[in-house]
Formats: C-alpha cells, structure tokens, sequence
C-alpha cells in the first residue's frame, strides 16, 4: 500500500510540473530578447570598425542613428499577435494539456490490468533469487552432462556432478555418477561413503548390501570416518542387532567434536536402542513398551530383507519372530517369500521346514 503511495505522489508531481507553466498565460508583445541582443552586437560591430579606422566618428554617429531607426521602427509596428495569446487560447492549453496528461495514468492502470497480474501476491524477493539461482544450476548441469556427452571418462566432471544431483533430489544419477567417478578417480575411504549413503537414500533409507560393502571398505581405509561409521550401525540397527547397534552409535558419538551436525541424531539412535537393550532390560519393560520396542526391531528386519533378500538364517529368525509375537499372517508371507527365494536350495528350505509345521498348527497349539 505504501509503495503505491509512492508512486501515485511521484506521478501526481509530474503532472503538476508539466502543467504549471502551460497554465501561465503567454508573455505580452514587444521587443524580444533576441532583437534587443541584435541592437547590442550591431553597435558593439560599429565601434569595432571606428577602431580599426575603417569608419570616422561622424559615419559612427551615422551608423547607430541608423541602427537605432531600425530598431524603433520594429517596435512600433510590433509583432502579429499570436494565435496562441489571449483567453480563449489559454483556456484551450490548460484543457488539452490537462486532457493529455491525465491519460497518461488512466493508459497505464487500464494496460497493466490486461497484462498484469495484479491478482496474484508479490513475490518475495528471497523466492525470485531462489528460482534464479535453481535456473542457473539447471543450466550448469546441462552444460557438465553435454561434457561428459562427449568426454565420459573425464572422472572430474562426475565428481563435480554427483554432489549436485544429490542437491537436485537426481538420486539415482548421483549413483552412476559416484561410481564412475570413484572408477576414474580413484577408490578412497569418502568416495566410497559418499557412494555408500547414496545407495541408502535411493534405496528408501535403508543400507542395502551394497551399501554396507562401499561403507566397509571406506572404514578399511579410514577407520574412523564418521559418515562410514553412522551406516554401519544403522545397518546393524535395521537388521535388529541391538547390542551391536549401540555399542557403534556409542563409539561414534564418543568421538564425535563439539559442534558435530550429526550429534543429535547419534543421540536419537542412543536413546531408542537403550531402550530395546541388552535383553534383560527389555525384560524388564512394561508389557506394552517391550512388545513395541520387539515389533520394531521384528519389521526392521522385515524391511530389509524385502529389499535385498538376505541369508536363510536371517530369515529363520524373521519368521520365528513373527511367531513369538503372534503375527500369523505376516509369519506366512515371510515363510512364503523365503521359500520362493530358496527354492533352489534344499538345505534352506529343510531348516524352514520346523517353522512351517508350527504355522499349520491352531494358533493355541504352536510351539516355535
């Protein structure tokens, strides 16, 4: 509201300074500025011919008589009067200027209403640097990928690549660019995490096998490489290895500097997993907070195993779980599932045998 003010004061002062002096009514006749300036300069030309002894003082006399005839005779016949003097003419100023320069805003208010969108709020202008700034980010990764278009091994350009991907929420490019460029640039320890933590976030969260591997071998590099170090327990917490979980996340935060961005969500870790080990203290929870704290850990192991399949033991101990906790029908999908994916392995699927011979019993009579 105040900007409009101001830009209704500003062309209101615009008017009136066009306006005012077409307002003014026209100077009366006479002799102008321009003829008395010529009376002057024809004088002035005499008096410059007497010095030079080109005239003698009496042809002086003579000359600026003459001059001053002239200028005499101009005067008395005065000039024609002006169409554009008097009152009828300056009433017809005043009325077209006025006429004129009120259009001026009545044109522009009319032609931003057809083209304008004085509907829509004002954009901020932390939103208009933000589009520009995501325009040119898209254009700079078009220009690196025609690059690469034409130089695929330039391992460089994927590195540069891979982290603006993940940025753009281009996660499964970042992938193919992590790896090419952990293939053309060489294997190092925040290579691989970088690669790894990709895999988790184009997996759903979860750290698949892959994952897991690239994690491990960074930490064979450097050992206590935080990022590395974080998946590996969160691996060990999705696969329902508690005691194992917490003792990683416990050692990480240990180690962990003052202002560590990660600390808070390392202490969200420590404090759910401490509620779910060692075993006596879950023991020791009340019905209900023990059956969720087992429930967790049960459908962390369920997830991942979903999504990468998993050995025989692991799922030996999905489905007895699932028993224990009386989850019948999810105990099996999960029989049903490990069966299809073992069923090339006659050993596998004798040690599913037992937990499909307590699936077929009533549920009053299973004895996992």
């Amino acid at each position: 509201m105040v900007l409009w003010l101001l830009f209704a004061s500003m062309m209101g002062a615009a008017i009136l300074a066009v306006l005012w002096p077409l307002s003014r009514p026209l100077a009366a006749g006479g002799p102008s500025t321009g003829e008395k300036s010529f009376v002057k300069d024809q004088i002035r030309e005499i008096e410059r011919d007497v010095a030079r002894g080109f005239l003698s003082p009496a042809d002086k006399d003579v000359a600026i008589a003459e001059v001053g005839r002239r200028f005499l005779r101009t005067v008395a016949g005065g000039p024609a009067k002006s169409p554009a003097q008097g009152e009828l003419a300056l009433r017809r100023r005043r009325a077209a200027s006025a006429v004129a320069l009120s259009m001026i805003p009545l044109v522009s208010l009319a032609f931003y209403s057809l083209r304008g969108s004085p509907h829509l709020p004002a954009a901020p202008l932390s939103g208009r640097l933000s589009d520009s700034a995501q325009m040119d980010l898209q254009q700079a990764v078009a220009r690196i990928e025609a690059h690469l278009a034409n130089a695929p091994d330039d391992g460089r350009g994927w590195t540069i690549l891979a982290p603006i991907y993940v940025r753009m929420g281009r996660v499964d490019d970042a992938v193919k660019a992590y790896t090419a460029s952990l293939r053309l640039e060489g294997d190092n320890a925040a290579r691989r995490a970088d690669l790894g933590e990709v895999q988790v976030l184009s997996s759903g969260g979860l750290v698949t096998a892959d994952a897991l591997e690239n994690f491990k071998a960074a930490l064979a590099q450097e050992p206590r490489l935080a990022k590395a170090r974080y998946y590996v327990a969160l691996a060990a917490e999705q696969d329902g290895r508690v005691d194992e979980a917490l003792r990683l996340f416990r050692a990480l935060r240990g180690d962990a500097g003052k202002d560590e961005p990660w600390v808070p969500t390392v202490d969200t870790h420590i404090a759910r997993l401490a509620r779910n080990a060692p075993a006596d203290a879950i023991a020791r929870l009340p019905d209900a907070e023990r059956n969720e704290a087992i429930r967790g850990m049960v459908a962390g192991l369920a997830a991942r195993l979903e999504a990468e399949g998993g050995r025989i033991d692991e799922w030996v101990r999905l489905v007895r779980s699932q028993i224990v906790l009386g989850a019948r029908a999810e105990a099996l999908s999960a029989l049903s599932k490990a069966r299809d994916r073992f069923k090339d392995d006659k050993a596998a699927l004798a040690e599913l045998e037992p937990l499909a011979e307590a699936l077929s019993r009533p549920s009053g009579e299973q004895k996992p």
